[in-house]
């Protein structure tokens, strides 16, 4: 099975920046999830083993504003 355009695309990003410069990166999944976001298992251990290298990790927890606003307009 081939990689997605897209999950190849952000590996790339991640791999270019790694060591080079700042990157940000926002998911609502741990990364004991990312399984299911890289179809190939080693590219979701390299993502990750780069993505934390030198990273500062900031965990929020509490419901996603985006999700809550989402809800509220299909309520209204």
């Amino acid at each position: 099975m081939g990689l997605q355009p897209q999950t190849q695309v952000l590996f790339e990003l991640i791999a270019h920046r790694y060591e080079t410069g700042s990157l940000i990166i926002t998911s609502n999944h741990p990364f004991s999830e990312w399984g299911q976001i890289f179809e190939d298992n080693m590219m979701t251990i390299a993502a990750i083993d780069r993505l934390v290298h030198h990273a500062t990790i900031l965990e929020c927890q509490g419901e996603s504003y985006r999700r809550q606003s989402a809800m509220n307009r299909r309520q209204n």
